[in-house]
């Protein structure tokens, strides 16, 4: 792995196994001495200087809820307690992981 500081607290990482590289950009969100890391696939285009995104889509766990909330509904309505649910982790939905509940939802 190769690390490459930029400007404006954005790193250029090269990963040199595509497992690593796969997982880098679907398993997060990324947490590094309590920030979140905004991990996105380079471009030619990328540019240090454009501005941040005003919103993005994030996925939050909810742990040790009860395995009976599990439910679609129950769980949009949770998650659009904070904002605008998206997606529910297929794990979730299916009851396979009971340590948490994953919900995707997009900030207002």
């Amino acid at each position: 792995m190769e690390v490459l500081d930029l400007d404006h607290a954005c790193f250029l990482v090269k990963l040199d196994n595509e497992q690593d590289y796969f997982r880098a950009l679907t398993d997060g969100p990324w947490v590094i001495f309590d920030h979140y890391l905004s991990v996105q696939q380079w471009t030619p285009q990328f540019k240090v200087s454009d501005p941040l995104p005003k919103k993005m889509i994030v996925w939050v766990q909810f742990p040790a809820l009860k395995i009976h909330f599990y439910h679609k509904e129950v769980l949009t309505s949770i998650g659009n307690l904070i904002g605008r649910t998206i997606k529910l982790d297929y794990h979730t939905l299916n009851r396979q992981r009971a340590k948490f509940a994953r919900i995707g939802w997009k900030s207002t």
